[in-house]
Formats: C-alpha cells, structure tokens, sequence
C-alpha cells in the first residue's frame, strides 16, 4: 500500500486528539512529504502531536489553504512555522496567500515600524517555544530593544528576512535606516517592496558580486532594475537582459539605454543567435541599425541563422538578404516583419534617427513592408527635420500615455507585442476593465488584493470582504491542478461515478484492494461533486471500521502499523488487525 493511502486510513483510524499518530509517528513521520493532500484530520493531529521536522515534511506537497490556516493558528514553535510556511509557498501560491495576510495583520497591528519591538522580536525568534502569534504578541509587550537592529543568527537568519518580507511595505520603508545593510540587500533580492532612494542606496552600497547577484536574482522589482541600470555598467545590464526571469519591462529598459550603456560582445552573440522572440524583440528599443533588425527578423521564414542574415545584409542590403527568405515553392517572403503596435515603430525609427541620423530612420521605412499610405505620411515626417521629429516624438508620448492591449484580430501572433520601455509589466487599468465588462468571481477577487495597490473595484469584489495584504512575491500559477476543490478532478470523478455503476460502494467491498478503495475515499472526500456524498461516505467509513475494530486502540494501532505492507483488501486488513490486537 502505498503511503498516501496509508495515511488516509490513519485519518479514519485516529481520534480527535491524534493519540494514533502519536503512538505510530516513527513509521509515519519520514513520509508525510510523500503525499499529496493529506486529510485535515491527520494535519491537525501532526500539529498536536508531530515535531518541527513533521511540520517541514508536511509542507512540501500541502496545497489546502485550510491546512495551512490549522498549520499557523496552532503549530509550534514559531521558527517551524515559518519553515512551513516557505515550503508551501514552493508547493502552491493559494495555500499560503491566508497566512501571509493574517501574519501581515499581527506585524502591523502589534510591532507597526518600532524598531524597539523588531528587535525584540528577533531576540525572541530563536527559542520562542509558541505559535507565531505567541511570538509577535510577546515581542510587543516586553519591554528593552535597540534602535539598531542587531544581525540576525544563522540560525534564524531566513525566518527573520521572511518576517520583513510579510510586513507592510511603509513599515519596512520606515525600519530600512535601523536595519543591517546585508539584510537590505536581501530584501531588495527577495522583491520587497521598498522606496526609489532605499534601493539606490542599496544598489550603491553593493559590492560588484552582490549586484551580479542582484542581476540574477528571480524576483527583482522595477525600482532595482532602475538603480542597477543607473551604474551604467554594460556587464551588469548584459546580465539583466539574459535573466531567464526577466520579463519584457527589463530587457526593454536595457535596450532603451543602449546609447549610454552599450550591449556587451556576449548579449549581441546572444541575440543574433537565438530564435526566442522573448530575447530579440526589446532590441527594437536599442537604436541600433542591425540590433533593430534582429528584434524585427521573420526567422520563420528561413533557415539560415539569424547571424548569417546580419550578415547577407551588412554585405549586400535587402537584395542579398531577401535570397534567404525564399521558400521550396520560389515564393518570395517578406525579411522584416512590421510591429504589431505603432508604439514600437515609432520608438525604433527614434532610436535609429537620435544615434545616427534620419538616413538610418528612412532606411528602416524603406525596408519594412509597411502600407503604402504608412510608408508614405513616414517619409514626409522623416523629411521634415526637427519639426518631424518632434511630431513622432509627440505621437510616441501620447500612445506611452494610455496603456496597450492586444489585437483585436486574433489572426495575428502575439510574440511580438512590444511594450514600451516606461510601460509597466502590468497595469490594473486593463484589470478594473475587464472586471466591468465581465465580473471577476470573489475567490479571484480576494487572491487579487494580496498586492498592496489592488483597485477599491477589485476589493469590494472579494467574496468575504476580506484583503489579503502581503508582499511574498508569487512563485507560479494562482491554483495547481492538483489544489483541492480542482474543477477538472471533481468533473473526472463525477463522470466515473455516473459510468461505473456502485462505483462509490466498492471503497467496503473485496473487488479491489485496500490501496485502490483508499485512494477512491480519497478522491470522494476532496473531489466529491455534492456534500451529501462527501459525508455519506464518512458515515458509512466510520461504521465499517466500528464494526470490525469497536472503540480498541489497540486495534487501530495494529491496523495503522500493518497498512503500508498490507496487500490484501481493506475488509481483510481491519478483520486481521482486529484478530492480532485480541
């Protein structure tokens, strides 16, 4: 029998106080990270019984927000929570969005930005022997503390960032002059939320590995990027660009700099030899003629490298380059594909016009397949100096003003929507919209205000009327596949119901085995399509086992030691137990 059967019969078998895990915990315990979902029975029963190494097992695969709730409300000690805490965020975003907002809660409600109370708080965080809750009430009404908050123990040294990183933003703002500088910069690493001149300083601060580091790091916010493109250092923007995490708004930045921050040999390698669309498009913000045209290739369209197409037309221009792009067919295809959004046009030919001249803007024009009216009103305004050029400029800032949604003709692939290098990553303009034409439901509505500028239409949309405000940058996808209440296994459970007559009924009978009738109650208690179904089966599992065990412990205990090399029947396991403990 495999383990996470196993444990949904430790579930059924323990008791309200989990005196059955208590009593089996040495055969249980080392896997409880070997399955997924498990029972909030069983959870509550590791809380009162298990250890912080039981807590840290239990969070690899836990994804029931109400088990992380149980977990926070009543697990110690605190430092195993907070342990907890950091794996279910690895395992699912959903999970551990309630805690994060009732820690956020405690931290403002009782310390505020006191650095008195953060200090105490950290002096308590080692040996604190209670909940959470405990620790942060504990660190508000004792007394002492420093001004200058003191280096975290190695010990302790992630649970206390993790702390910062729950508290509201304005709070660690206000605390960013006590703290140490190393804990700063790990805040800025980690994506806290954190002012413009707090995060220069940081940058500034920075030895040349920690802003390599920074570079690197997988939750960089806006503000870092900014301050690490302000030191105006080629290599350091070149590492910016090629973070596989870095998302349009950072590599646009970059190349939107390139005049005062040159691309290093390596990123133009890169570039000019990768057919990934998220690498090539921001080039088009680099002002660079081959750069330009590197973002706007059709690579589709041919088979030679991207490398050998610079170079047909460095060499030859259009006519050599235009022979890479016909097909077996003879049929001549276009090199250059035009930007989907004006926006990027405009900011490519001023670019090109702003480091070498309008002849390079009037090449491009020449060489996109543009309209022949577009072509056309292009090269007036190009033709028409200074005054044309204020005139793109002008359109430029006006189109940067109002934010970019996508085409309206579906028909056209989305790779190469550009952003404009001050247009943010996400705008809740586009969200508020949406949520009026089609109302967001109130569970998506609530996952929402996590983020401290959530929109008040978003707010008074959440199903409870509850926010969820926490900074822990969100890892993945709102709910795994695997979440409890996953319309796509309630639905595959639904249909086998209806087609496999009984089916529910087989979980007490000897057709299939104690593993596969254990999986299937498992299935009914977290995927059932109706409550009723749900509790019947409750009921009738807890008859089945009273009438084969009674109220023995002694039994259960049997029962719950045998099942994990048990591979007979349910039916046959209970009646064996039963028969062994006498």
């Amino acid at each position: 029998m495999q383990y996470a059967s196993a444990f949904t019969l430790l579930a059924v078998l323990d008791s309200d106080e989990g005196e059955l895990y208590a009593r089996v915990r040495g055969a249980y315990a080392p896997h409880l990270d070997e399955g997924r979902g498990l029972p909030v029975s069983l959870v509550r029963s590791v809380i009162r019984r298990g250890t912080a190494d039981d807590l840290l097992r239990l969070g690899s695969h836990t994804e029931d927000p109400t088990v992380t709730a149980e977990v926070f409300a009543q697990a110690r000690p605190a430092v195993a929570v907070l342990r907890f805490l950091r794996n279910v965020a690895r395992a699912s975003d959903s999970a551990y969005l309630g805690p994060m907002a009732t820690l956020t809660t405690l931290l403002d409600r009782h310390l505020g930005a006191d650095p008195r109370a953060w200090s105490r708080l950290l002096a308590l965080l080692p040996d604190c022997q209670g909940t959470v809750t405990d620790l942060i009430e504990a660190a508000a009404k004792g007394d002492g503390g420093t001004e200058r908050i003191p280096v975290a123990p190695r010990t302790v040294a992630l649970e206390w960032r993790q702390l910062l990183m729950f508290a509201p933003p304005a709070h660690v703002a206000a605390l960013a002059p006590h703290l140490r500088p190393r804990i700063l910069h790990d805040l800025v690493h980690f994506g806290a939320r954190l002012p413009s001149d707090v995060v220069a300083a940081v940058v500034g601060r920075a030895t040349d590995k920690q802003r390599i580091a920074l570079c690197s790091s997988i939750h960089l916010r806006h503000e870092a990027v900014d301050a690490l493109l302000d030191l105006a250092n080629p290599e350091l923007a070149a590492l910016l660009y090629l973070n596989p995490k870095s998302g349009d708004y950072e590599r646009n930045r970059v190349m939107a700099r390139a005049a005062e921050v040159p691309p290093t040999e390596n990123l133009i390698k890169r570039v000019t030899s990768t057919d990934n669309a998220n690498y090539r498009r921001s080039t088009v913000w680099s002002g660079d003629p081959m750069l330009v045209r590197v973002g706007l290739l059709r690579v589709q369209r041919t088979h030679a490298p991207i490398q050998e197409c610079m170079r047909d037309w460095r060499k030859g221009g259009m006519v050599a380059l235009r022979r890479r792009f016909v097909d077996r067919t003879g049929k001549q295809h276009e090199p250059f594909v035009v930007p989907l959004h004006r926006v990027a046009l405009l900011g490519a030919l001023l670019g090109l016009w702003d480091r070498h001249g309008v002849a390079e803007a009037e090449r491009l024009v020449d060489e996109l397949p543009l309209r022949p009216n577009a072509a056309t009103r292009l090269r007036a305004t190009l033709a028409d100096g200074d005054a044309g050029r204020d005139r793109l400029r002008a359109e430029f800032d006006a189109v940067c003003a109002k934010p970019m949604g996508k085409s309206a003709n579906t028909r056209i692939g989305q790779g190469f929507v550009h952003h404009v290098p001050t247009y943010p990553r996400a705008g809740w303009d586009a969200v508020v919209a949406a949520h009026e034409a089609e109302p967001l439901d109130g569970d998506t509505a609530r996952r929402l205000t996590a983020f401290a500028d959530c929109p008040a239409e978003i707010a008074d949309a959440a199903d409870d009327g509850t926010m969820l405000r926490a900074q822990w940058p969100v890892g993945s996808g709102w709910r795994p596949l695997s979440d409890p209440g996953n319309p796509y296994e309630v639905r595959r459970l639904r249909i086998e119901l209806e087609r496999i007559p009984g089916l529910a009924e087989r979980v007490f009978t000897d057709k299939q085995g104690a593993d596969a009738a254990l999986e299937l109650y498992r299935r009914i208690q977290m995927h059932a399509p109706t409550v009723t179904l749900r509790v019947t089966q409750q009921v009738a599992m807890a008859e089945f086992v009273r009438e084969h065990l009674g109220d023995s412990m002694e039994a259960r205990v049997v029962a719950a030691q045998m099942a994990p090399s048990f591979t007979g029947t349910l039916r046959e396991l209970l009646v064996t137990a039963a028969a062994a403990a006498g």
